[in-house]
């Protein structure tokens, strides 16, 4: 509950008074570095190991969002007439999973290391996306950043990960409360990454209609609906279906936002400044259930892990 009021709290803060946030601004990325190195060290090895085991699943879950989420977005821009902000809707659903979403996990317990490959690899594919999706879904065609979102996704992700599960595994002996205290750094991280995007993006959110708002909304809560029906009929375990609902619904819209300025106004940038904040605030709002659901369901999870590593004999 505590990070739920200090998001609502501080967005608003923001919104009223974004001066007052944006000087974090360019501190924010190498934040998130060492955010990601410090939960990556929750991660237990026998995690790691008994993940090598299901290659496929990231793959699975990648084709599951980018199916999921363009179609829904393509289906709730149809709701509005100016060209603009449909493409706009449909370019969120083109976006890999936010990096906030890997935080995310840790705060709601889902399987970081399944989040971070498929947070990865959503970055990866994204050019691709774009330019199948796009003229499909909106009859528009842009150019991606590649080499800037991969170089992104490795050095604030990939890399500070894998340096927090290498350090977990030569220091297994860290304790509970180094555990608590990384989990304590994640949840600030989460609520650094609102303000500042509230910020940064307050004129356009001035701009933002309810019927742009609904729409949002409704896309955010359909890709959470349908990203654990689908986890559902995969039969993923629960931990692994907490995490593919998480990557599915949080998008990177603010890749979607400077995408859209550059290609589409102003206007079409606005279901992605509304969304990147959205999307964070929703998953948010699961957090004070954390303690009666998500703590119940823990416990199986880890249980799920040693035993699944108990069958494969590591």
């Amino acid at each position: 509950m505590a990070v739920l009021i200090a998001i609502v709290v501080g967005a608003t803060m923001a919104f009223l008074v974004p001066q007052s946030v944006l000087w974090m601004r360019p501190a924010l990325q190498p934040a998130f570095a060492l955010t990601m190195l410090a939960v990556g060290t929750l991660v237990r090895p026998e995690q790691v190991r008994v993940f090598a085991r299901t290659p496929l699943r990231p793959l699975a879950g990648l084709a599951g969002q980018y199916t999921i989420m363009p179609l829904t977005a393509a289906a709730i821009s149809l709701l509005f007439d100016d060209a603009q902000v449909r493409t706009g809707i449909v370019l969120v659903g083109c976006m890999p999973g936010a990096m906030a979403s890997n935080v995310m996990t840790v705060l709601l317990r889902g399987d970081l290391i399944l989040s971070v490959t498929m947070t990865t690899l959503a970055t990866l594919a994204t050019p691709l996306v774009i330019a199948v999706w796009l003229p499909v879904l909106a009859d528009t065609r842009m150019d991606v950043p590649v080499g800037a979102m991969a170089w992104n996704a490795t050095w604030m992700v990939v890399l500070p990960v894998a340096g927090g599960v290498a350090f977990r595994a030569w220091r297994h002996e860290l304790s509970n409360r180094w555990d608590r205290t990384a989990t304590v750094i994640a949840s600030v991280a989460i609520v650094l990454i609102i303000l500042v995007v509230v910020a940064a993006n307050r004129d356009r959110l001035a701009t933002l209609g309810p019927k742009l708002a609904l729409g949002m909304l409704g896309l955010n809560l359909a890709a959470y609906g349908l990203a654990f029906l689908l986890a559902t009929v995969m039969r993923w375990p629960p931990v692994q279906r907490r995490t593919l609902v998480i990557e599915v619904g949080m998008q990177n819209a603010g890749l979607g936002s400077v995408l859209a300025l550059a290609h589409l106004g102003e206007a079409g940038a606005v279901p992605s400044a509304f969304y990147t904040a959205l999307c964070v605030v929703t998953a948010a709002g699961a957090l004070p259930f954390s303690a009666r659901f998500v703590g119940a369901t823990a416990d199986a999870g880890q249980r799920e892990v040693r035993e699944a590593a108990e069958r494969a004999g590591l």
